[in-house]
Parts: structure tokens; sequence; C-alpha cells
């Protein structure tokens, strides 16, 4: 374990990496809080559900629309300037949606949602950018990107249990307004780190027609992949409660059986990253496409058995099927990284945020129809569908990924 800690030590002692990625890390985790605590809060204040989920969901929209252009601009100009705008314009705005929560009409509500969502800024999606400037070595980046997606999941499971219990102690109320001084505070440490401060717009490589002309296949396709696997987790959430409802169980159990999965999944990230990988970053997000297919295609083996022995089933294979997620994860964040020139590179990590939230939602949406036309064991089989799908695509469309992901040679960098 200390032998696994040292290995990603060695990403903090990188020249201005520990304070970037602490302060990153806050913001990020606010990220994770604030749709949890806009939805309490609403729901606090005597709205329905329908409302606060809406609410959520504009917040949502706002922020799949927004972080593209934020990670534009970013690209185009001094980063720290324009997260310390980001930074204070989305605390203004969290703050008038809480209000809003309180005293506005819907409509209005829903547009201040909008608003703060759409305001949210991309620091996770500008941490990724940033490793690439911070190290030259492969073996460092690609522990970068296995901590980044390891970090995530972490948060995923820290952001909305600790809301939760905000929400429970001081009020729902008061919890979104922690969660916007968290977004607000850690952007702006973040904005200040030294390695933040000196980055420059990086002049982007212009690489030749033929690769140029495969480049919007091949992102394409990996960012649907990516929307496929996030549209797993939120498929495989519903089909959790279902089953549970089908055996007679408490639902409340969802959430503590979703976060085995997690905690298996940080797990298995922070264990392959710390080691070396051969081969090419194509042929090892394919392999981890088939294992993590093959690990939710167990899952419905739970809906035969019943009552506890059911939910101590399902806990078991949904800490298997999770180890395989932040791995898969990892090498999505370097495929993107491989196939994106220095000047795209915050604009296309926030592009990677915009498909991850769409694949949620229609994750959702669809098992959802499932699990209520056709019950819960068809249901848990929506996520290895999802990544079946993905792994379906991402072979189909190779040549285009290889040649994307191919780094440049001298002269194609210096054609003169």
């Amino acid at each position: 374990m200390k032998g696994l800690l040292a290995r990603y030590g060695e990403l903090l002692r990188l020249p201005g990496a520990r304070d970037a990625v602490v302060f990153a890390a806050c913001a990020r985790l606010a990220v994770t809080m604030i749709p949890v605590a806009l939805l309490l809060t609403v729901v606090e204040a005597g709205r329905s559900f329908g409302v606060a989920g809406g609410a959520a969901g504009a917040y949502a929209v706002g922020s799949a629309c927004g972080q593209p252009v934020s990670g534009r601009i970013m690209d185009r100009a001094r980063a720290s300037v324009v997260l310390r705008v980001l930074g204070t314009a989305v605390f203004v705005a969290l703050l008038g949606t809480a209000g809003a929560a309180r005293h506005a009409p819907v409509a209005a509500l829903f547009g201040c949602a909008l608003l703060a969502g759409a305001l949210a800024p991309p620091v996770g999606a500008s941490v990724r950018a940033l490793w690439p400037r911070l190290t030259d070595d492969e073996t460092l980046r690609q522990r970068a990107y296995s901590f980044e997606a390891t970090l995530t999941e972490f948060l995923y499971i820290a952001g909305p249990s600790l809301i939760t219990l905000l929400a429970a102690t001081i009020g729902a109320f008061e919890a979104l307004l922690v969660a916007a001084v968290v977004m607000a505070s850690g952007t702006w440490g973040y904005a200040r780190a030294r390695v933040v401060r000196d980055l420059r717009p990086a002049q982007a490589v212009s690489a030749p027609a033929a690769r140029r002309g495969r480049r919007p296949v091949a992102a394409l396709t990996v960012l649907t992949a990516i929307g496929l696997t996030a549209a797993l987790s939120s498929a495989l959430a519903v089909a959790v409660a279902a089953l549970l409802d089908d055996i007679g169980s408490t639902t409340a159990l969802a959430g503590v059986l979703l976060a085995s999965q997690s905690a298996g999944s940080v797990v298995g990230g922070l264990v392959y990253g710390s080691r070396h990988r051969s081969g090419t970053t194509y042929a090892r997000y394919v392999r981890l496409l088939v294992v993590l297919t093959l690990g939710l295609a167990l899952l419905p083996l739970a809906a035969l058995a019943h009552g506890t022995v059911a939910v101590v089933v399902l806990a078991a294979l949904l800490i298997g099927s999770g180890t395989p997620i932040a791995p898969a994860g990892a090498e999505e964040f370097q495929l993107i990284g491989d196939m994106t020139e220095d000047g795209r590179m915050t604009q296309a990590f926030a592009g990677v945020g915009s498909f991850i939230q769409a694949g949620s939602a229609a994750g959702s949406a669809a098992a959802g129809v499932v699990a209520q036309h056709l019950g819960a064991s068809p249901a848990l089989l929506m996520p290895a569908a999802c990544t079946a799908l993905a792994l379906v695509l991402v072979c189909a469309a190779r040549r285009p990924i290889a040649a994307a992901t191919t780094p440049l040679g001298p002269l194609e960098r210096n054609p003169a």
C-alpha cells in the first residue's frame, strides 16, 4: 500500500502540481454536491419533487452546454483570469438560485439554475488538460489520468454523502450555500496556483490533412463511448432500486450498493494506475471494455436469489464489476488527450463532461422504461448493453482512432 501511494506521490511532487490538485479537488467536490443540494433545497422550500427535479435538470443542461464554451475561452485566453471570473459569477448565480428556490416563480427558478450551471467553471477539464504540460513522461501521464478517473469516482461517493449529511444537520438551504462557497473558493485557489497562473494560450499544431479528416470520426466515437459508459452508472441506479423493490427490500439500500461499486472502481483505479502498462491506449481500452461488459453481464444473476441473499450477491457482483470502471475512464482520458491538439485541450475535456451528462440522463430514462415494462432483471442487463455498444463502436472505428492518436513525427510538427 505504501509503495502504491508513493507512486501517486510522484505526481504531486511535480513542480506546482500539489496546490493545483488540492484546490481543484475542492472545486470538483462541490460539482458533485450542488445537484443534490439544489434538489433538497427546492423540496425543503415546499415545492414538489417534479419542480426540484426540473431545477436540478436545468442546472445539468446549463453545465453541459456552458462548460465546452468556457473551456474554449480558457484555451484562447488566460485560464487563471477566466477561472476567477467564473468562480465569482457562479457563486452569485448559486446564491440567486438558492433565493429563487424559496421565493421566485418556477420559471425564474429554472432560469437561475440554468444560468448557474452554464457558469460552472470547468476545473476538472482544466486539470486534465494541465497534466501533459506538467510532464512529458508517458508513464507519469498514464498515472495522472488514472488518478483523475479514480478521484472522480471518489468524489462522486463523497460529495452526495457529505451534502446529505450537511442538509440533515444545518438545513438544505444552508448546505447549498456551503457548496457554493466550496466551489468558488476551490476555483479561486486553483486559479491562483502558480502553474495555472503561468498558463498561456498554446499554439495548436496543425496535423496533416489525412489525420484531420479522421479526427472528427475518432473523437465522436470515443465521446459516444464515454457517454455510454456514463449511461451504465445511471441505468444501474434505476435497475438496483427496481430489484430491491421486487424482492421486498428497502430501496434506501440502493445508495449503499452503488457506493460499493464505486469503491471497487476506486481500488481498481489506484492499482491500475500504479502499474506500468504496455501496448497502445486503444488496445488497453478495448480490453477493459470487454472485461467491464462481461462483469456487468453477470448482474442479473442477483435476481435469481431472494431477500438478503440477493442483496449480498448483488453487492459482490457490483464490487467485482466496478474494478474496471476507473481504469477504463483513465484510458478514455488518455485517448482524448492523445487525439487533441495542445491549444484545444480544455475544450475537449469539457466536452467529455457534456457527453457524460447526456449519457447519464439517457441511461436513467432508458432503464426506467425497461424496469417499468419488463422488470428488474432485464433492467440489470442495461449497463452491460451500454458497454457492449461502446465496444462495438470503438472496434468499428479502430483505424480512425489509431490514426488520430498516433503521435506527430518531427516532419509533421515542423513541415517547413
